[in-house]
């Protein structure tokens, strides 16, 4: 009784109870870690499984590069004919800004001779409207300098506001 006191435990279990449930707790503890990890990669799959898997895998990683080269395309096309004329006034600024869910992706391709723009800036503008950014890229193309940012609501049920961001990076930008 002295030695409970002495720790600061005044419940009425006893030492060895305590010890007891603190360890039932410490190995339920390791079970629940255990199930939640996925040990899947402990097993040997039978080889045309893992050929389907390996297969499924490059046709995904395949749609996403034709995805991408697509998305550079339209994000540069109409760029060419600005290039060839040279003239900083014609290259104005292109700002996209997609919304899926509680995801938000930012696409900013402004001309080197326009304002000086921070990463730092726009990634203000995203923490300010209540979103973590999940992926900054700052991409210098010849007399471009391409911005890409995609970001995650910090609250998914409130979301993020697409046009307050876009208001906010045009006056950052003007």
């Amino acid at each position: 009784m002295e030695r409970e006191k002495e720790i600061g435990e005044g419940s009425s279990l006893s030492l060895r109870e305590k010890r007891n449930l603190r360890e039932k707790e410490r190995r339920m503890q390791k079970k629940n870690r255990y199930v939640t990890c996925d040990f899947s990669w402990h097993r040997q799959l039978p080889v045309p499984q893992l050929i389907d898997q390996a297969t499924s895998y490059m046709i995904q990683l395949k749609e996403k590069v034709t995805y991408l080269k697509e998305k550079k395309k339209t994000l540069l096309e109409g760029e060419v004919g600005c290039r060839s004329e040279r003239s900083s006034s014609s290259l104005l600024p292109k700002l996209s800004i997609h919304s899926r869910g509680s995801i938000i992706e930012m696409n900013l391709i402004i001309s080197v001779n326009m304002k000086r723009l921070t990463l730092h800036e726009l990634l203000g503008v995203f923490e300010e409207e209540g979103a973590q950014v999940m992926s900054a890229n700052l991409q210098n193309l010849n007399d471009r300098t391409a911005y890409t940012i995609i970001a995650q609501a910090i609250i998914s049920r409130i979301g993020i506001d697409p046009s307050r961001i876009e208001k906010r990076v045009r006056d950052i930008i003007f």
